[in-house]
């Protein structure tokens, strides 16, 4: 019986995850099918009572991920510390949660958590803003966290976590998005695309806006971003979404074949090279 695996959420149909799945399964030589299935908030449940035990695991993205958390046996530490599961695996017990969001992020950024106290800014608050936070936390106890955010109830969800977990979040309205920028060593933006558009307009045309640091956008869908080009036309280094998304990946992908997220795969520079090579990057 072929295993199967697939990406769930909404929208789903630009998702780039089938075919960094599929390019690694040719690498690992593991005969499993992946797909992407189009699910809207609330039906998650629904959908894992349908599957039948060929179904092995899922990678979750939004708008399940908290929805995903609820739902899970069992979680991982990382799931359990932010509430956040972006991958879902089958268990004896039922479905067990990971994240490896926070994983992505740090692999994405490489170095860049590392400074001394380095500021770290983040745009948004939802799912994605706090793994965000918990991979500059647990990269660097040191690293002074600001969330910009238009949802002050959500923003405020992060910062309980934070504390929870033994560190801080200073938050601020989105009014002061230029000032946050001004002052920052690496920022990640977790907003939809499209989304900062208009700060990109003011930002390429009037030199009174002065970022500066690391910018990670994860909205990869279209790159550069408005904002990640207005960023770049400042000579200023940007991140592709992209990179969080294959790490992201790998991580699932040891989740799937060895149940941790912690056990490398059989030669992973391999597969991570065959993700990059399946969306034309090499």
């Amino acid at each position: 019986m072929t295993k199967q695996f697939a990406v769930i959420g909404s929208p789903i149909a630009q998702s780039k995850s089938p075919t960094i799945h599929r390019a690694a399964h040719r690498v690992l030589s593991l005969d499993w099918s992946y797909s992407a299935v189009e699910l809207s908030e609330g039906r998650l449940l629904q959908f894992l009572e349908t599957l039948d035990d060929s179904w092995q695991g899922l990678s979750v993205t939004m708008p399940l991920k908290i929805e995903a958390t609820r739902l899970a046996s069992e979680l991982d530490p990382i799931a359990r510390v932010t509430g956040v599961t972006n991958t879902l695996l089958r268990t004896l017990d039922g479905w067990k949660g990971f994240n490896t969001d926070v994983f992505g992020i740090q692999s994405a950024l490489g170095d860049a958590f590392l400074a001394e106290t380095p500021k770290v800014v983040i745009l948004g608050s939802g799912a994605t803003a706090t793994s965000a936070a918990f991979a500059a936390f647990q990269s660097n106890p040191s690293a002074r966290i600001t969330l910009v955010s238009r949802n002050a109830k959500t923003a405020k969800n992060i910062k309980s976590l934070a504390n929870q977990a033994g560190f801080r979040i200073d938050i601020r309205k989105f009014k002061a998005l230029s000032r946050s920028l001004a002052n920052a060593d690496v920022v990640v933006s977790t907003l939809p695309a499209g989304a900062l558009d208009s700060y990109a307009s003011k930002l390429g045309r009037n030199w009174i806006y002065k970022p500066k640091g690391l910018l990670l956008d994860v909205a990869y869908s279209s790159w550069p971003s408005a904002f990640a080009a207005a960023w770049m036309a400042r000579s200023l280094p940007a991140v592709n979404g992209i990179e969080m998304l294959i790490f992201q990946a790998i991580g699932q992908l040891r989740v799937f074949t060895s149940g941790s997220a912690e056990t490398p795969l059989p030669n992973e520079r391999a597969v991570e090279l065959a993700m990059r090579d399946s969306l034309g990057l090499i």
